[in-house]
């Protein structure tokens, strides 16, 4: 089934946000971001404090001034509404196919993680209706640079949306399609196989070029 992909805006950037807020709101530019910050004076941007800090506080934390602060912050919006724009914009439709034996795997692996998490409850929502627990895992899929042929296919488990995927439910699954993939991914099929010689979840897609032996880096 054809999903329709709906053009979003990518949220402006304040002062007020918070610098991890700032990467997980923008995980596709994550690293560009990262490096900008680098540069610019805050070494903190890695370490876990600076997930408490907001990015004036980061800023002025490190001896730079309000006008520094605010050539930051406009630097960082440029850089996001230019590659906003540079979007790929030719795609209206996505097609995405799971194997029967792969919308199985899934499902057992989204039970196993609702299992291991329910102690603490980072995997579980509650119901605003009645108060009632249910389950929050979400399949992102995403392409990575690396292994033997260019890039590769990436699956994990996430508990919120993140607002730039495509987010769609298929099969009783909530998918997340991470939207610097979507050429890469658009018609792909995910099998699951566990043999004698291999196990884990193939990707039969027609747009790579080349594909390692592997099934799971393509070009």
């Amino acid at each position: 089934m054809k999903k329709q992909i709906q053009q979003t805006q990518t949220q402006k950037i304040t002062k007020n946000m918070l610098i991890a807020e700032i990467l997980a709101e923008n995980p596709e530019k994550a690293q560009l971001l990262s490096e900008i910050m680098i540069d610019f004076g805050i070494h903190c941007v890695g370490c876990g404090a600076s997930a408490f800090e907001t990015l004036e506080q980061g800023v002025l934390g490190h001896g730079y001034s309000e006008a520094d602060l605010n050539k930051l912050v406009k630097q960082i919006n440029e850089v996001l509404e230019k590659n906003l724009k540079s979007e790929p914009k030719n795609i209206k439709n996505f097609s995405l196919k799971f194997t029967r034996t792969a919308i199985e795997k899934i499902k057992h692996l989204l039970k196993q993680e609702k299992e291991k998490e329910q102690k603490t409850g980072s995997f579980l929502t509650k119901s605003p209706k009645r108060g009632r627990l249910k389950e929050s895992g979400i399949l992102r899929i995403s392409v990575l640079s690396g292994g033997c042929s260019g890039f590769v296919y990436n699956l994990e488990i996430i508990n919120k949306p993140i607002k730039s995927d495509l987010n769609f439910k298929k099969s009783g699954i909530d998918i997340s399609v991470a939207k610097n993939g979507i050429e890469m991914l658009d018609g792909i099929e995910i099998d699951f196989v566990d043999n004698l010689n291999e196990s884990g979840f193939k990707f039969n897609n027609p747009n790579a070029q080349k594909e390692c032996g592997c099934g799971k880096s393509f070009k």
